[in-house]
Formats: structure tokens, sequence, C-alpha cells
């Protein structure tokens, strides 16, 4: 009979580790406090972009015991997604679009919860009468505050949590339960004077103290519905998908990265549809059965087929690239309103190519404004056309 909090929790970790988890930690099940009125504050100045989340929200992410009446220990994990493959160059012209490294391979929601669930399964065998809550990024719990609360890391500035194995690059997952084990001490670690993050986000979106402005952050603005800011789409360059910028500039994570310890481990590789890039215009293109079949696995299949196809648009209006036009002229045919716009914003943004393909844009640009009814779409054909015009008469 295993009746120790200290014998419970080793048996755990150990199976922990058996089932794939890189790291194990464990901390109480104390109501995060400091985090709650942060959240709150943040929430309040809407430092948060499209997340809405209410009080009462907030409260149950930062209060265990709402999620799981009877809470007393939280099992915080950490898995590397570490690779030895190199990520696409996010600044680089063509037709590519780069894909942040979490989304390369399957989607790690299914894989950490069906391992977090094998972990609860196990629980409750060996402990019968307790009980467990498995808990993702996308679950009630604020889960970096527990992982570091549980020692698995400390804060980065980017708001990432840097552990010392893997610096940054580790999913995270929680599993809170009624039964009681010995928590672990917090890292006595944090980034010192180093600033990289915060001088090269490339919109400014992380503020001196570690706050991030999610209106600002790229990998927040390639997931969030509806138009993208127009001064803020020239920034995103050619990324389909997310932006590593804040953590490949950290020195933590390069020591990481070029280490013999990134590794790429089988269920996060680089999916042969998806890799570290896509062709822009295929996906700009897609048709649903292809959108099912190259993001259906993925982490990037939630946010739908349009946004995947806005972002593809922008990324091409940022290629420099004159064969990026006529998938965009293509594209304002599209029955989303979305990306109707978004493609009117790239060909405008493509004015300084030479050749044929500009004129012919104007023309479709020309066509859409005579029969386009959505308000929102017509502005930006408009706009759009005015810098066709503004080049024209710098050319004369």
């Amino acid at each position: 009979m295993i009746s120790a909090p200290s014998q419970r929790k080793e048996r755990i970790l150990t199976r922990a580790r058996e089932i794939g988890f890189d790291l194990v930690g464990v901390t109480d099940a104390r109501p995060f406090t400091e985090d709650e009125q942060i959240f709150k504050a943040r929430a309040a100045r809407g430092l948060l972009a499209q997340w809405r989340y209410p009080d009462d929200v907030i409260e149950r992410a930062c209060r265990p015991a709402d999620v799981l009446p009877g809470a007393r220990s939280i099992i915080c994990t950490a898995t590397s997604y570490l690779s030895e493959e190199l990520p696409y160059d996010p600044y680089a012209p063509g037709l590519r679009g780069a894909v942040s490294s979490y989304a390369w391979g399957r989607d790690y929601h299914r894989t950490i919860g069906g391992w977090l669930r094998q972990l609860a399964a196990f629980i409750t065998t060996e402990f019968p009468g307790e009980r467990c809550v498995a808990c993702i990024d996308t679950g009630p719990m604020v889960d970096r505050a527990a992982a570091v609360r549980a020692g698995i890391g400390w804060f980065g500035k980017n708001a990432n949590v840097l552990t010392r194995e893997f610096g940054s690059w580790v999913f995270l997952g929680q599993l809170i339960t009624t039964l009681e084990l010995e928590p672990d001490e917090p890292l006595a670690k944090n980034c010192g004077r180093c600033v990289e993050c915060i001088d090269r986000c490339p919109t400014g979106a992380i503020g001196p103290d570690g706050e991030i402005d999610a209106r600002r952050c790229i990998s927040d603005l390639t997931q969030r519905k509806g138009a993208i800011p127009r001064e803020l789409r020239a920034a995103i360059g050619n990324r389909l998908w997310g932006c590593d910028d804040c953590q490949t500039v950290c020195p933590v994570n390069e020591r990481k990265s070029s280490s013999a310890g990134a590794r790429t481990r089988p269920e996060f590789a680089p999916l042969p549809a998806i890799g570290t890039s896509m062709d822009l215009r295929s996906v700009l293109s897609m048709s649903k059965a292809q959108f099912r079949e190259w993001f259906g696995p993925t982490a990037m299949a939630w946010r739908g087929k349009a946004v995947l196809q806005r972002n593809a648009a922008v990324a091409l209006g940022n290629s420099r690239d004159p064969q990026a036009i006529p998938p965009l002229i293509t594209a304002l045919d599209d029955r989303k309103p979305l990306v109707r716009g978004h493609a009117a914003w790239a060909l405008g943004n493509l004015m300084r190519c030479r050749g044929a393909f500009v004129e012919r844009a104007r023309a479709a640009l020309e066509a859409l404004l005579a029969r386009e009814t959505d308000r929102w779409v017509r502005e930006e054909v408009r706009l759009a056309l005015e810098q066709f015009d503004d080049q024209r008469q710098e050319g004369a």
C-alpha cells in the first residue's frame, strides 16, 4: 500500500514518464491569486484581443477547486517538440508560407490529451476514490502559472515557460487531482537583463515587463477571426500560421535548438502535407476536401479554412513576386468576404511588380468593385486601386 505523499508522487511521476511526458512536476491546488489579478487587469485593458474572458471564467481558471471540487494537487507536464528541422525563414521572399514549429506535426491537443487521460486512469486505478481532471491550453486552467509553480520552468519575458532542458519548445499539460501529493519547489530563475524577445518582436507586442499585447502579436493575428488590421499586415511577412520570433531569438532556446537534444519526436514530426512551410497559392485555392486532408490532423484546423486562406493572401501580398497575382485575382471571386478583402489588399501591395499581371490585377479589382456588396470589401478594393493610381503617378 502506497500511503505517503512522497511515495505516491514517485510512482505517478514514473508512470508519467513511461507514458511519454518529458518533464513532470507537482504543485498544490491553492488558488493562483496573483495571476488572477493580473489576468483580470489585462482583460480590462483589452490586451487579450479577441479572447473574451469575463471575470467568472478567469476566476475558474485560477481556482483549481472550482474546476475539480476537493482538488489537492496539480500534476504539471511538459513535452518537448524540439526538432532537427530548421524553421522556414518568415521573411524570405517567394511563394511559400512559414508555419510555426508547434503546428508542423499532429495536433498536440489530441496527443497530450490522450496521455493525460492515461495518467488519470492510472491514478484512479491505483488510488480508488480519487478523481482527476485533465487540462491542456484550451482547458480551464492557467497552465503556465501552474507549470512555473510546479518547478517545470520559469516565466520568460515573452510570457512563455522556459525549461532548463528544452527551453520553451514544450507543450504543457495539467492533471488536477483530489490525491494529495508532495509539491515541488519553483525554480529560482529568471531572464535577468536579457530583453532579446522584447527588442526583436516584429510588432512591438511585448512590453518591458513581459506583458503581451495580443492585439499586436503575430501569432494571435494569424489565429483570430475577422480582418487583420491593415497597419500590421506587412509585419506578417510570409507567415501562414503563428510566429516563433520571440522564441527563436531567446538565448536559452538557441542553445537548446542547436544541441544534440534537439531530436524530433515522432508524434510531432512535420507531416508531409505541411512540412515547415507550404505553397501559399495552394492554400489560397484549396477545396474543403484539401483543407480537411492537409490541416485536419494538425493544430491549425480549429480556425477553419477561410482564416488560413486569409493568411495566405496576406503572405502572398508580402511576397514581392508577380507570380502571386494570378491566384490572388482568382481569390477575388471567393464566396467569403474575408478572403476577397485580403486578396484585394494583397494585389494593391504588389503594385510595384512589373508586367501584364499588374494590369490584369487592376482590371479584376475594378470589376469586383462594380459588383461587390460587402462594405468592408469595397473599401479594401478602393484602397488597393488607389495604390495602383499612386504607383502610376510615381512612374509618370
